[in-house]
């Protein structure tokens, strides 16, 4: 046995010990499988296999970064030579490898989701469908999962003709304007990313065979959560030489609203029929007790190979359920079961709060604020996306691609110089007609005698501006880029004089100097990898981040996230959060089968995250869109068999008002139902009534069944008929 797979047990072994050939890692949650991945790769290198010919592809820059550094602390000196990566990161690089035979500028700008609903509005209203400019977040993203799919805007237009829908019809029209607004930019997508290196691949043979050959081993993490632009791409790489890894877990597949198809997990077998098959079901992050709730949610999923996490260590404790009346209780309970776990010595970074959705965050915020517990949101508005950030970025995006119109239209009169917004879009109009870059535009505009000179006079100032601020930053590092960028444009000072007035200056300016910290941390990891720092390079790293990449989970502080964003990461106490029937799983019974599996999938997550404590809870009303709910206990609580330890905190419900209807309608709901009579639930089976209680909508009927369980069922919905 290699002194280096010593380590690893026998499942992890057979994984990390498998060189050659196609290997699907079937890694439960907690079982290593980044462990498998990393003394994978060390064994490729010390087998003789040069760490340049291995790519490692993940999902995350920070996981991509955790790679690399646990690579290299098995293989030192080389493991750094491995392209660990994501795939967004891997495309972008290979387009700027090859820009040229797609047509593209080398310095091409990456656009964000912001960037991207401002082109689609802009299209929208060339093409008369202003008055639709709210869905414009709709339409892109079904421009997004089209590239997912690998359809160009000819190719979905193709598909919409052909379905004669509408509203597809809107859309491929808008898809073909926004795609030739973003060429006109020299700039791609995240679609584009992966969309456009396919392309690549797909029509440039000697491209194709050179990246085929440039990589002898192929590992893809996470493979649960490929689209088909990523699957196509794994294949593509992989044809040569077979030797791809792919890891992953089909029990943790939650992005198929983005995308993600889990077909291509379940299907790798086929698609490599002499695929070796490694599954991981040591856990070593969760107590047996977590566990086994874990196994019991997920066993309900037909479509899934049979895979049952175990651990070495104890039971652990007793998880704790929890019915509240509403969801202002729900949070009030959730602070002072945090407030226990900090005075029995945990770290408030220990502690996270799940939720379904981002919407549910703001009872937990004010609870926490009123118990004075700092706290910190994953996927609030990222330090990036921070106005006078994003106004900072966007001037150093226009130095570097000056027909990035995008970038060139949010900094005009920032800070203000005297053009106005009816200037900029009598420009903007000019160009779209003369399909010109704004840039140019705004050019002709000022040389144009028809202009008023306080006009002629500001657009001229702005093109000395960037011309100056071009020739200045010409080959200095990033950092020293950032720092002109804010001195010279006069952003800096234009805070500074509205300290007075605008209460919000102080903190962009601070906003500010982070900013600053940041490029010189790029340019130090630079330095220190022998690369000279180029502010496009820091742009391109700056695209690329997702909302975990800027999480800290060192920051002393509770940690409150959604269920989709917490894969990936765990903690000693998990608070799960809205466990009911409608809101999780959301639609509750009119949810379609493959969506319910997807949010049992997710469930699982949410559980498997926790280590030692776990605190689930859900409300018995809540308020939705301005209305008042009653609410089922999620069915995920019964599946875990869990219904029955369900408590009740001592805090009063709110009183409610009723309408003479809805009162007759609860009480017709409770009539003929009374301690010991025999019922029938069929769901649960039958049973024994003990208790009749509550009133108005909340008015419930505890039932003992016939297999010992005890539930608490709102009689105004419960389908309890006598026995």
């Amino acid at each position: 046995m290699p002194a280096d797979l010593e380590a690893l047990n026998p499942e992890q072994q057979a994984g990390a010990g498998h060189l050659y050939g196609p290997l699907l890692v079937l890694a439960g949650a907690g079982t290593g499988k980044t462990r498998v991945i990393t003394y994978r790769v060390a064994r490729l290198i010390e087998a003789g296999v040069a760490p340049e010919r291995i790519l490692a592809v993940t999902f995350t820059n920070k996981a991509a970064a955790e790679m690399r550094r646990r690579i290299e602390e098995l293989a030192p000196g080389r493991g750094a030579l491995v392209w660990a990566c994501t795939f967004h990161s891997f495309g972008a690089r290979l387009l700027r490898r090859h820009h040229d035979l797609l047509g593209l500028p080398k310095a091409f700008t990456i656009y964000d989701v912001s960037d991207q609903k401002k082109l689609a509005v802009e299209a929208m209203k060339e093409l008369g469908l202003e008055d639709q400019r709210s869905k414009a977040g709709l339409y892109v993203g079904l421009i997004s999962r089209a590239k997912d799919d690998l359809l160009d805007a000819g190719s979905y237009e193709i598909h919409a003709l052909a379905s004669a829908d509408a509203s597809r019809q809107a859309a491929a029209r808008i898809y073909k304007l926004y795609q030739r607004k973003l060429e006109q930019a020299g700039a791609l997508d995240f679609g584009d990313l992966l969309l456009r290196v396919c392309q690549l691949l797909r029509d440039h043979p000697e491209v194709r065979e050179h990246w085929q050959s440039a990589f002898s081993h192929l590992l893809v993490d996470e493979y649960q959560d490929t689209n088909h632009a990523q699957y196509v791409l794994t294949k593509t790489l992989a044809a040569k030489h077979r030797n791809v890894c792919v890891v992953g877990d089909e029990d943790q597949a939650i992005y198929s609203w983005r995308g993600a198809d889990i077909r291509n997990i379940r299907e790798f077998e086929r698609d490599f029929p002499n695929a070796k098959v490694v599954t991981l079901e040591r856990n070593y992050r969760s107590t047996a007790r977590i566990l086994e709730a874990a196994g019991l949610v997920i066993h309900h999923n037909k479509q899934r190979k049979p895979k049952r996490l175990w651990t070495e260590a104890g039971p652990g404790e007793a998880i704790r359920v929890q019915e509240l009346p509403n969801e202002a209780a729900e949070a009030a309970w959730v602070v002072g079961r945090i407030q226990e776990e900090t005075a029995a010595g945990r770290s408030l970074r220990e502690i996270a709060v799940f939720y379904r959705t981002n919407a549910q965050s703001r009872s937990f915020e004010e609870a926490l604020r009123r118990g004075r517990l700092p706290y910190k949101i994953v996927g609030a508005v990222r330090f990036y996306e921070r106005k006078e950030v994003k106004d900072a970025l966007a001037y150093a995006r226009v130095l570097v691609n000056p027909a990035d119109s995008v970038s060139l239209s949010r900094v005009v009169n920032v800070p203000p110089r005297g053009i106005g917004a009816r200037t900029l879009e009598t420009v903007e109009a000019a160009a779209a007609a003369r399909s010109l870059t704004l840039a140019d535009a705004l050019a002709a505009r000022a040389e144009d005698p028809g202009t008023p000179p306080r006009t002629r006079a500001a657009l001229r100032g702005l093109r000395e501006t960037l011309e100056a601020l071009r020739r200045a930053v010409a080959g200095l590092p990033a950092g020293a880029a950032i720092g002109l960028i804010l001195e010279l444009t006069g952003y800096k000072a234009w805070l500074e004089g509205e300290l007075e007035t605008d209460p919000e200056a102080a903190a962009r300016l601070e906003n500010l100097n982070e900013l600053v910290n940041a490029v010189r941390e790029h340019d130090e990891r630079e330095k220190a990898a022998g690369r000279a720092s180029e502010l496009g390079r820091w742009l391109e790293e700056v695209a690329l981040q997702t909302d975990l990449d800027a999480y800290d989970a060192d920051a002393p502080a509770v940690t409150l996230m959604t269920m989709h964003l917490a894969k990936g990461l765990e903690y000693p106490a998990v608070f799960l959060t809205g466990l009911e029937e409608g809101l999780f799983p959301i639609g509750g019974g009119n949810a379609t089968p493959e969506d319910l599996e997807e949010e049992r999938r997710l469930c699982y997550v949410g559980i498997t995250r926790a280590r030692e404590r776990l605190f689930m809870s859900y409300a018995a009303t809540r308020r939705l869109f301005g209305q008042v709910y009653a609410n089922l206990p999620s069915r995920f609580l019964l599946e875990a068999r869990l219904f029955g330890a369900a408590g009740r905190e001592p805090v009063p419900a709110a009183p409610r008002r009723e309408s003479p209807a809805g009162a007759a309608s609860l009480r017709a709901s409770a009539r003929g139902f009374s301690p010991g009579q025999r019922v029938r639930h069929p769901q649960f089976g039958s049973g024994r009534v003990l208790e009749v209680s509550g009133s108005g909508e909340t008015l419930k009927v505890t039932v003992r069944f016939d297999d010992g369980r005890s539930a608490k069922l709102l009689a105004r919905y419960a389908p309890l008929e006598p026995a």
